[in-house]
């Protein structure tokens, strides 16, 4: 052989020999590459396994505040029904007791009794508010209406002004949530109960002004914002500790923040669960 075709014999060898190499780097490279997708796929097979551990966790977790909140509510309708029952009913019987005695006491003694019968008076009004209070409202009634009620009674038992707004969406079904309507309405109670401790207990040395409430209502959440009641960011510590865990595991969001006054705006944001999603939770 002449010594051009030895040369080009060893050039084919070569590029033979590189070919095979590239081969054999090219199956290398598919192996890892395949090696790889198929760990990424446990990956997220364990990632999706992972997330629907947590979604199940927070549903039963959901499950379990609601069922705690129809405890409480059934607990706190028991206690009316006896403040109303019980007690409302003893300080009615006081009450015509020191009536029938005022109509044939002497004149001295008509002042004392006619001053037992206004402070006789007022004690049932507080029992009522109370019980009110603690009844909250039933299936059938309407947040709107619990709320203002509540304004109602607050406000004629101290003396308060209060303006109330209902923001609500027409095409919204927030409403038909009880648990978060339940929500809403414990928040109303609590921090107008707190703030008027602060005043009897001298920790607020704002005189009492009007109390603006505004109901927010969309189609995923139901809103709630309350001024007039001086709130500070470390008034969350003031509330009912079950209240504030309830709503946090309801997804909701409770918080002080501050206005162009300088004044503490209570803000409360709950999610609500639809009834088809109720139907599919108990299913």
């Amino acid at each position: 052989m002449t010594q051009s075709a030895l040369f080009l014999l060893a050039l084919a060898f070569a590029a033979l020999a590189l070919a095979y190499l590239g081969l054999r780097r090219g199956a290398a490279s598919d192996e890892h590459v395949s090696t790889l997708q198929q760990q990424l796929a446990v990956e997220r097979e364990a990632r999706c396994q992972s997330d629907q551990a947590l979604a199940d966790n927070h549903d039963v977790l959901c499950r379990l505040v609601r069922q705690q909140d129809d405890v409480r509510a059934g607990e706190r309708s028991r206690i009316a029904r006896e403040l109303q029952a019980e007690l409302g009913c003893r300080l009615l019987t006081l009450r015509q007791q020191l009536s029938s005695l005022r109509d044939g006491a002497a004149p001295g003694a008509v002042g004392n009794l006619e001053a037992a019968l206004a402070h006789l008076d007022a004690t049932l009004d507080v029992v009522r508010a109370v019980a009110g209070g603690l009844r909250g409202f039933g299936p059938g009634d309407g947040l709107r209406h619990a709320l203002e009620r509540c304004l109602a009674e607050h406000a004629h038992l101290h003396g308060l002004r209060y303006r109330f707004e209902a923001g609500i969406d027409p095409g919204a079904r927030a409403s038909a949530d009880r648990h978060a309507r339940m929500a809403v309405f414990r928040v109303l109670q609590d921090v107008l109960a707190t703030a008027q401790r602060k005043r009897r207990g001298g920790q607020q040395a704002e005189a009492a002004g009007e109390l603006r409430v505004r109901l927010l209502e969309s189609a995923c959440s139901l809103g709630l914002e309350i001024d007039g009641c001086a709130g500070t960011p470390d008034q969350l510590d003031t509330l009912p500790g079950e209240l504030v865990e309830t709503i946090r595991a309801m997804g909701g969001v409770l918080r002080v923040i501050a206005t162009a006054e300088r004044r503490g705006r209570w803000s409360l944001s709950v999610p609500v669960q639809h009834p088809a999603a109720s139907l599919v939770e108990t299913a």
